[in-house]
Formats: C-alpha cells, sequence, structure tokens
C-alpha cells in the first residue's frame, strides 16, 4: 500500500538518489535537499511503499515552499515517481496532499508550479488537477510570453534556456 506523508529525517537522502535517476529531473546536490528538508519540511512530501524486505521505499516525492515573492502559494519545485512506478495515481496523489496541506493552511490561497515546455507529462497532470495555466501573469519587458504546442509559456523564464509553462490552482 502507497503512503503519501511529510518527509522524515533522513528521507531527503533517498530523494536525492531517486532524484538522479528519473530522466528529465534536476538531480541537485544532496544538501540542497537536506536545506529543503530542514527549512521547508512542512511543504516536503513522499510517497512510500513497504518493499520485499519490509522496509519503507520511497517511490516519488513533491517539494515546494511558500513562495516569499507570491504572498499566499506554494510554489510546487520539484515533483518526481520513479520509473517502475509510474501509472499508479502517486503523482496525482502527491499533487492532492500537496493541495490538501495547502488548502488547511489558513494564510494559503493557491499552489503553483513551472514547467518546462517538453514535459508533456507534467502538464498532463497539472492540467488533469484543474490547474490553470497562468503564464500571461509572468511576462515583463525582459521576459516574452510564446505559444507552445498551444499554451502559452514565458520564454526562458529562468534563463536556463527552457520556456516555462506557468499553472496555478485556486484553493
Amino acid at each position: 500500500m502507497i503512503k503519501i506523508e511529510k518527509h522524515m529525517d533522513d528521507d531527503f537522502t533517498h530523494v536525492y538518489k531517486l532524484a538522479g535517476k528519473i530522466d528529465g529531473i534536476v538531480q541537485h546536490p544532496e544538501h540542497v535537499y537536506k536545506i529543503m528538508a530542514d527549512h521547508f519540511g512542512d511543504t516536503f512530501f513522499v510517497a512510500k511503499e513497504k518493499n520485499e524486505y519490509g522496509e519503507d521505499e520511497i517511490l516519488g516525492f513533491m517539494l515546494g515552499f511558500l513562495s516569499r515573492k507570491i504572498e499566499g502559494s506554494i510554489f510546487v519545485w520539484q515533483i518526481a515517481v520513479s520509473e517502475q512506478a509510474q501509472g499508479k495515481s502517486i503523482g496525482s496523489g502527491l499533487l492532492e496532499h500537496t493541495v490538501e496541506y495547502a488548502y488547511k493552511t489558513t494564510d494559503c490561497k493557491s499552489v503553483l508550479a513551472t514547467v518546462e515546455v517538453e514535459n508533456i507529462a507534467s502538464q498532463k497532470l497539472f492540467e488533469k488537477m484543474n490547474f490553470e495555466i497562468v503564464s500571461k501573469n509572468f511576462i515583463s519587458e525582459q521576459k516574452a510570453l510564446v505559444t507552445s504546442n498551444g499554451k502559452e509559456a514565458v520564454k526562458n523564464y529562468y534563463g536556463s534556456g527552457t520556456d516555462q509553462i506557468f499553472y496555478r490552482l485556486m484553493v
């Protein structure tokens, strides 16, 4: 049985290793996951299942934080599911858990995320969960709005060379 819960103290090491095994997920240095666990632990969720040895195995994770720039919003920084666990609704479960957390947090009004235009799986996940595309809210003189596969995105928003679709769900 898969359970989704707030991370435990040593989960960050397993999340770091899992991130390195998933195509399309940036594996940050291990200490970054420790920092996220220590300072943004309330919005760091893991999906676990007992393996054949009776030990909890992390199948997916969601790292987020309460935004200081966009008050009242949780920003989903990374959400990922191991390749062998895909198709088990773990990504949806992690996102639902995040939305439930946001709903229970009195000063939280929305959940935000950015998704690269090439990441079709994440786009489908956010759209399935009724997130709306709000990319036009994040354009500026330096950041232009572009269309990719019929969806509005911000050109090279992070300066990484990729265009980002902004998603938001009001809670």
